[in-house]
């Protein structure tokens, strides 16, 4: 029987070896083989992946995902911002 340390060990090493994955946006506790993911991730694809990556690792009995995408707030631009620069780059 593997330990619920044991699960999230494996799992934050899958995670790492992942290319388009950054396993610091991931939190994962892991409860009596009961997994829950938090986060925050950019795409859709990727929350997708993270989810397929995890349900591969032994031990593993269900998953709670409550995985958000979307961009950290110093990271997002207002309306005029985004029109702002795009004049720039067209100037």
């Amino acid at each position: 029987m593997r330990t619920d340390l044991d699960i999230k060990d494996d799992i934050l090493d899958e995670l790492k070896w992942q290319p388009h994955i950054d396993e610091t946006q991931i939190g994962v506790i892991v409860t009596d083989g009961v997994v829950t993911l938090t986060g925050m991730v950019f795409t859709y694809a990727i929350k997708i992946a993270i989810v397929k990556t995890v349900e591969k690792i032994a031990g593993v009995k269900a998953i709670a995902e409550d995985i958000k995408i979307g961009y950290p707030k110093d990271h997002q631009r207002s309306d005029t911002k985004i029109a702002t620069i795009a004049l720039d780059a067209l100037e």
